[in-house]
């Protein structure tokens, strides 16, 4: 990061894009700004802005849930998130909301080198303040990865049933799983749910006569002998994912592994999705309904 007290340099490079500003004389090089996914941006913004701030501030909302590692759907926010609690208004600037809110020494952990809220409370604040879909996306990830239990973030729930946002969390919490392995799994889950469909296994292993593994699904439906699959990018793209892999052999492998799972007696359809399918919500449904799920809904 390049860092001055508002030095015409760095603002003139600024004003020809090849700084990015993220706190009041603190600029990124274009280059490094261009190369950081979103979250890693946010992070940028709470590593320029928190060390000018003194107090006790505890990192919070957004900016706490980007420094514990969690996903989420749609927009990072521009502005950093603290928690100041000699504050009894919150205060919103162009970098920086500082909330005023309780917040017992419980809800409070450290990354190392910030005291932030924890995970559970994080993930609580933002998921009130996001549609379903984005609350059971930040559910699934802390309840996947063991950062809190269902019970845990119950309980956190209940402590605060009257903030704003309570009643949609409720649901949320209803609808969110452990099971579920990445954000467009949980996205396409609660578009299932809002056209009725019934809910189906998660991460299903299928196996041969021999007990050897065939193939483990995203969704499988036995009611109606249907699987569901959800194509994220990154199953095809990502180096963790693929290994040493290229992306072709990858496509081939979930070929392979897709015919020998239709083959299985019990499947009857396979039906595949992506991305704008599951925010579509409609496309995913119908892909669903042609692979045999027409008749399987719940109660």
């Amino acid at each position: 990061m390049a860092v001055g007290r508002d030095d015409h340099g760095l603002r003139r490079r600024a004003a020809r894009g090849e700084l990015v500003p993220l706190a009041p004389g603190t600029y990124l090089e274009r280059a490094a700004w261009d190369a950081a996914g979103p979250r890693e941006r946010h992070l940028l913004r709470v590593h320029a802005v928190l060390p000018r701030l003194g107090g006790d501030l505890v990192v919070s909302h957004e900016s706490a849930l980007a420094l514990h590692g969690f996903p989420l759907l749609g927009a990072w926010p521009s502005q950093v998130h603290v928690v100041d609690r000699r504050r009894r208004r919150t205060l919103s600037s162009r970098t920086l909301v500082r909330h005023a809110v309780p917040l017992p020494p419980a809800d409070v952990t450290s990354t190392g080198r910030w005291s932030t809220t924890t995970p559970v409370r994080s993930a609580l604040d933002v998921a009130r303040r996001r549609d379903l879909r984005g609350a059971v996306v930040l559910l699934d990830h802390g309840l996947h990865v063991g950062a809190f239990s269902l019970e845990e973030a119950r309980r956190g729930h209940e402590s605060r049933r009257s903030s704003p946002g309570s009643r949609g969390l409720a649901v949320a919490l209803d609808l969110a799983a452990a099971a579920a392995e990445s954000p467009g799994e949980s996205l396409s889950r609660v578009g299932m749910w809002h056209r009725g469909l019934a809910g189906p296994v998660l991460q299903h292993e299928f196996r041969d006569s021999f007990g050897v593994l065939v193939g483990r699904v995203d969704f499988w439906w036995p009611c109606c002998g249907v699987v569901g699959e959800f194509d994220g990018d990154v199953k095809y793209l990502g180096r963790r994912e693929r290994g040493d892999r290229p992306p072709e052999q990858v496509a081939l492998d979930e070929k392979t592994r897709e015919d020998r799972i239709r083959a299985l007696p019990q499947v009857r359809g396979f039906a595949r999705w992506d991305w704008a399918d599951a925010l579509a919500v409609e496309p995913m449904v119908a892909r669903l309904h042609a692979a045999g799920l027409a008749h399987c809904t719940h109660a």
